[in-house]
């Protein structure tokens, strides 16, 4: 078996694709590297390649939102979407996995060579304090995925490698135990790194893992662990550096407008983790096709076969999206069969006639009839979560003379119908199917909910709802009090509800009904279950996943060739169970 030592090329730290299975090889000796502050530094920009990996990947984004309640597509060839997944196809299990592991060596990697560095301890501190950030992120997503994993903080050597490679799953909970206790050391005790916004100009416009991340971190996986006392702590550091710092939560996110909330707007201030697919510091230019996925359907895309054919290339030229002529999205994208929110997301979650200013970007007032359009009036801070039409033009239209209106598109047909997902995902100019969003990860807003939610446990009802409300304060929709609520598990319930609303989309969803233990519940309630001419406001009648989906796909297998690779110390003992 064979790992891989960093490649070091212009300063830019390089690694090839590693797992637990591979061998090292080497053209720069960790030992002859770091000697420097400048060295050191680049060891940690290789660490952040592998997370953009999963965040600017639409595979990554169904495997932690299509798989849940609030969102559906039952393509066939979507493997992810509908849990087509076994030990022998993970599909996209198996570059999680891959990619996981490439950012846990990496982290481990750079902390050890930050340790021999012969520079000062001033400087060396919040350096390897950011490999302790980066090394939980990377264990944190390999956990929420997998569940028990291989644990290991050491850096990989020629005489280590064979033992690495076959470590037996670790105990998820200790893993993150660990990492709480390991990011509380680094973080709050030594405090190596600034307590600032990651988008605060002290941070010079790094945008880098820092302490708000580690900390987050730390707060999200209390959750997990049940540790609410530790969680409400680890989070009050973050309310006390997004937040008003009083300890009370009132009007503590107004600062923070919806209308950064969208992936196209970059480094908004509430924004502790978000993943861009531009590197602004060597110039690369990388892109995700999320977009593509979330979009209206364009009315004809451009083919190589297109390109050929004046008159298929005419028809191509155009700025339809599903019926409604939108300038802003251009001539140029390419879509694909479209992610929608299911009917539990936009009947009773955020339904078009709800006041909440985070549901679309603009009002619908009026109901369309024939094709005349009804009247829009802007939303104020609108998240713009949905789209059940937009401000465009009909196909005979004027351009020259003609005001774009709103409009339904053309699947909708009444603002009763499903709407798509709205302006938050789309990127307005996009080439094909390439989008160059920034994805928001964790926001200050998520904090917020798990101050709520760990008060809740704690038994303090008063403040749990004080901070939910202040999600829902903003949002501009009722607010609630302890009253309100005939159990405490209908108050718990709104709380669920809530984390659906605010962080729609933002990679956390699956994961919270994993730690809630009410995926397979959820999914098959809302996601499969009830026919389409239904009016229950559930499911989806999702036949492809409900054909597959199985309680052990909470979780990931662990891919059959890393079984053998480890010589059967690593297993699916779950989807065993199945027969998978």
């Amino acid at each position: 078996m064979k790992y891989t030592y960093l490649i070091l090329l212009s300063g830019f730290v390089l690694a090839a694709s590693c797992s637990l299975d591979e061998k090292m090889v080497s053209s720069s000796s960790p030992d002859d590297y770091y000697q420097n502050e400048v060295q050191c530094k680049a060891a940690l920009n290789a660490c952040y390649e592998p997370l953009r990996y999963f965040f600017t990947n639409q595979y990554y984004f169904q495997v932690c939102e299509v798989q849940t309640d609030l969102m559906y597509s039952n393509r066939a060839d979507q493997y992810n979407c509908i849990c087509r997944i076994t030990p022998s196809a993970p599909h996209f299990g198996a570059n999680m996995w891959q990619r996981g592991y490439e950012g846990v060596m990496r982290a481990n990697a750079a902390f050890a060579g930050i340790t021999r560095a012969p520079i000062p301890e001033n400087k060396k501190a919040p350096l390897l304090a950011e490999a302790v950030v980066m090394r939980a992120l990377f264990y944190y997503i390999l956990t929420s995925n997998f569940g028990d994993v291989p644990f290991y903080e050491e850096e990989v050597t020629r005489y280590n490698n064979e033992r690495i490679a076959k470590l037996p799953r670790m105990s998820a909970h200790d893993t993150r135990n660990a990492l709480i206790d390991e990011l509380r050391e680094w973080l709050v005790e030594r405090k190596a790194l600034d307590w600032a916004p990651t988008n605060a100009e002290s941070n010079a416009n790094q945008y880098r893992c820092g302490a708000a991340v580690g900390l987050y971190l730390a707060g999200k996986m209390c959750l997990w662990e049940e540790r609410w006392t530790d969680a409400i702590e680890i989070f009050g550091y973050l309310e006390d550096i997004y937040g008003n710092g009083s300890g009370m939560p009132d009007g503590c996110l107004n600062s923070y407008p919806l209308s950064d909330i969208p992936f196209s707007i970059r480094h908004a201030p509430e924004v502790i983790l978000e993943v861009s697919n531009l590197s602004e510091d060597y110039g690369i230019q990388l892109y995700g096709s999320i977009a593509s996925f979330a979009e209206p359907i364009r009315a004809d895309s451009v083919t190589a076969e297109d390109e050929e054919d004046p008159e298929e290339m005419a028809e191509a030229d155009n700025d339809f999206y599903d019926g409604v002529g939108i300038p802003e999205l251009g001539k140029n994208a390419r879509t694909h069969v479209p992610i929608r929110p299911t009917r539990k997301m936009w009947k009773k979650l955020m339904p078009y006639n709800s006041t909440d200013r985070r549901r679309s970007a603009y009002e619908i007032t009026a109901t369309r009839t024939g094709t005349g359009p009804g009247p829009i009036v802007q939303i104020q801070d609108g998240g713009g979560y949905m789209a059940w039409g937009w401000p465009g033009y009909d196909p005979e239209d004027d351009r020259s003379v003609t005001e774009p209106l709103f409009r339904l598109f053309s699947q909708v047909k009444t603002p009763v119908y499903r709407p798509y997902l709205g302006n938050k995902f789309w990127r307005f100019g996009m080439t094909s199917d390439m989008d160059s969003n920034s994805y928001k990860v964790f926001r200050f807003a998520g904090v917020v909910l798990g101050l709520s939610e760990a008060w809740y446990r704690k038994g303090d009802m008063e403040k749990a709802c004080a901070y939910l409300n202040a999600v829902k304060e903003r949002a501009g929709i009722p607010l609630v009090s302890p009253g309100d609520f005939s159990t405490s598990l209908a108050l718990f319930a709104e709380i669920q509800d809530e984390y659906g609303r605010e962080l729609f989309g933002e990679f956390q969803r699956k994961h919270d009904l994993v730690r809630w233990g009410i995926w397979y519940e959820y999914v098959m309630e809302y996601n499969v279950r009830a026919p389409y001419n239904s009016n229950y406001d559930g499911g989806e009648n999702n036949t492809r996943l409900g054909s597959y989906i199985k309680p052990c796909h909470e979780y990931y297998p662990i891919p059959s060739n890393q079984i053998t690779y480890s010589g059967g110390a690593l297993d699916n003992k779950e989807y065993n169970k199945y027969g998978l």
